[in-house]
């Protein structure tokens, strides 16, 4: 996570004029790594991070100048997050060429986020979580085993169940159970971590 003495006011204030060019080249190269690495661990390809990467600056040179730096109303961690987690979501959403029926998404969405209903637009809602949620998967299922992605894959995405599961892949209903368990836990996990915290970083950042 960037730490909150790692922002640098002054670079902020100075960036600002984006003519300013040694000024925005500091700002970049200060923030590029990160978003990169961010762009990746969330599933996308290195050259789809770097799209991301020009689109997120595009947009801090479009609206950085109306930003006002108060860390007790909005970090700029924060602020910067929630513009790179959406072009995130867009190049996902872009490339998209999902096996999984609107159906299984939207229950495993109540799955791991629960079935509040939304505060605006219900169609608009369900395309943003449904973003939301494949940035979610891509980044969990980097994480177990390729096995274990199978089972769930297969019992929670598409909708077999527990016994034919088990039968498939040589388990038992039960390990499914823990399985799926286990894996609906960690993608609420990276759920709230896209939601409320900025995209981690390594080194000055």
């Amino acid at each position: 996570m960037l730490n909150a003495q790692t922002t640098d006011p002054r670079l902020i204030e100075a960036a600002k004029d984006w003519r300013d060019d040694t000024n925005w080249r500091e700002f970049f190269e200060r923030y590029a790594p990160a978003i990169r690495r961010h762009s990746c661990v969330s599933g996308l390809s290195e050259a789809d991070a770097e799209d991301v990467l020009q689109e997120t600056m595009l947009k801090v040179a479009r609206y950085l100048p109306s930003f006002k730096y108060d860390r007790t109303v909005c970090k700029f961690r924060t602020w910067l997050n929630q513009i790179v987690n959406q072009r995130i979501f867009e190049a996902l959403y872009r490339r998209r060429r999902s096996s999984f029926s609107e159906a299984a998404l939207d229950e495993l969405r109540e799955a791991v986020h629960g079935a509040e209903a939304p505060t605006g637009d219900p169609v608009v809602q369900a395309e943003v979580d449904h973003r939301l949620l494949e940035a979610c998967l891509a980044r969990v299922r980097e994480r177990v085993k390729p096995r274990h992605w199978q089972v769930f894959e297969a019992h929670a995405l598409h909708g077999l169940s527990a016994e034919e599961t088990a039968r498939r892949h040589d388990s038992t209903a039960a390990n499914v159970w823990i399985i799926r368990h286990r894996i609906l836990k960690a993608l609420r996990v990276e759920w709230q971590n896209l939601l409320s915290k900025p995209f981690r970083a390594e080194g000055q950042v």
